[in-house]
C-alpha cells in the first residue's frame, strides 16, 4: 500500500508546544485540552500578532525541536518491512525542507520514506495572510499530489484535509485531536496513535 503521512501532530507533536510557547510570551492561559483551534479562541491577541508569531516561530528552531510520538518510528520500520511505501507529505512550505530532513534524519526515520514533500513556494495564493495558515491552499495540494502518487491511504490530522481526501475514496487515518473530533465519513478512520494504526493494517 502506498501510504501519504504528515509530520505535525502525525509524527511529532507540535500543537501543544506551539501553544505553550504562545502563552508564555503573550501572558495567556491555555485550556486544559489545548490545540490549534485554541489560538481562534484567544481574543486578547491580535490576529496580526498571532500570525507575526506564527512565521517568527517557524522561522526558527521550533520544527527542529519537535518531540516524535514514541511509537512512531517502530510503526513506520514495520510499515516499510511489511512492503508498504512510506511518502512523507506536508503542507510545510519548501524553504523549511532542510530543517525538516535534517529533523526528519536525526530522529531515524528519513530512509523509510519513498521521498519529502512540501508545499512549493509557488503554491501559495499571493492573496494569503503572511504567516497565517491556509487550510483550503493545504487541502488542494495534499489531494493534488495524494492523486499524483497514486496514495492508497494516508495519516492525517487536518480537518479539511482528512474530508478533502476521504472525499476522494483515500483511506484516511485520522489522529485524534480535539480540533478533529467532529470528522467523520465513510473513508475515515480515526486513531488514536500508530499503535492503532499497525493494528489497522495488521501489522
Amino acid at each position: 500500500m502506498r501510504i501519504g503521512v504528515d509530520l505535525d501532530d502525525v509524527i511529532a507533536e507540535c500543537a501543544v508546544p506551539y501553544l505553550r510557547r504562545f502563552a508564555e510570551e503573550f501572558h495567556v492561559e491555555l485550556p486544559p485540552e489545548p490545540g490549534w483551534h485554541t489560538l481562534d479562541e484567544i481574543s486578547e491577541v491580535s490576529q496580526a500578532d498571532k500570525d507575526r508569531f506564527r512565521r517568527r516561530t517557524y522561522d526558527g528552531t521550533f520544527f527542529g525541536e519537535l518531540e516524535m510520538y514514541a511509537d512512531a518510528p517502530a510503526v513506520l520500520e514495520r510499515l516499510v518491512a511489511a512492503g508498504h511505501e512510506i511518502y512523507f507529505v506536508t503542507a510545510r512550505a519548501e524553504r523549511r525542507r532542510v530543517v525538516t530532513e535534517t529533523w526528519l534524519r536525526d530522529k531515524g526515520i528519513l530512509d523509510h520514506a519513498k521521498a519529502v514533500h512540501l508545499r512549493p513556494q509557488g503554491d501559495f495564493s499571493p492573496t494569503r495572510t503572511l504567516g497565517r495558515y491556509d487550510p483550503t491552499g493545504s487541502a488542494r495540494y495534499k489531494v493534488r499530489l495524494a492523486e499524483e502518487l497514486e496514495l492508497q491511504a494516508f495519516c492525517e490530522d487536518d480537518r479539511l484535509i482528512s474530508q478533502e481526501l476521504g472525499k476522494r475514496g483515500i483511506r484516511v487515518f485520522l489522529f485524534d485531536h480535539p480540533w478533529n473530533r467532529d470528522v467523520e465519513g465513510p473513508s475515515i478512520e480515526r486513531v488514536t496513535g500508530w499503535g492503532d494504526v499497525a493494528q489497522k493494517l495488521g501489522i
